[in-house]
């Protein structure tokens, strides 16, 4: 349940499936952007609301829960909040911390859109590459801290297998070590999931 404010067209409730997104609700919010809408879950698993084309919330839910979002999307970037359970407020700290890096991203690519073509076009474009290289390792070491300090949470999932732009940040190869933990987190913390048993047996295949 919750409020959106800015709202015109239909909420669409989507469940992260083994493989993709599906969507599994949908709900028509009044003129203020209130909303609400029940879902039958059997066990903790990755929901998304879409509340505009290319603009969605992230969270985590399991049986029992009520989770509650607000925002707005009357500004931009749109700014959602979660509440109603522990996992998803640990996901929004770390989406709000990545949001942070993607907008230096963004003005970055912003100030080499601008100078294109100036002489000096060839060094500026060093100094931005080595600027988001910075980023890039800032956001990889956050991550990897975030997994250690939260070893066995369901979020970790997701920090795991998060794309920057549409580059992961960790792998298997260079950050193995982060994707065993995970993994023995969740086996001991969330057993028999779906997610916990995919992601199980994907890392034993990729070894």
């Amino acid at each position: 349940m919750g409020q959106i404010e800015g709202a015109s067209g239909k909420f669409f409730l989507l469940e992260q499936k083994t493989f993709e997104l599906q969507n599994i609700d949908s709900v028509k919010p009044d003129g203020n952007g209130t909303f609400q809408c029940t879902v039958a879950a059997d066990e903790t698993s990755i929901y998304a609301l879409r509340v505009a084309p290319g603009d969605q919330v992230v969270f985590i839910a399991s049986p029992g829960d009520t989770i509650r979002i607000t925002g707005s999307l009357d500004c931009y970037p749109s700014i959602f909040q979660v509440e109603g359970n522990d996992e998803s407020a640990l996901l929004q700290t770390f989406y709000a911390y990545t949001a942070g890096h993607l907008r230096k991203v963004d003005s970055l690519q912003l100030i080499i859109d601008k100078h294109q073509g100036e002489p000096d076009f060839f060094e500026l474009t060093v100094m931005v590459d080595s600027l988001f290289n910075q980023i890039w390792e800032a956001q990889r070491q956050y991550e990897k801290a975030f997994i250690k300090e939260h070893a066995g949470a369901f979020s970790t999932l997701l920090v795991v297998n998060y794309h920057f732009g549409v580059r992961p940040v960790l792998s298997t190869k260079t950050d193995a070590a982060d994707y065993r933990r995970v993994d023995s987190g969740l086996m001991a913390t969330f057993p028999g999931n779906r997610h916990t048993l995919f992601f199980h047996q994907w890392l034993r295949e990729v070894k």
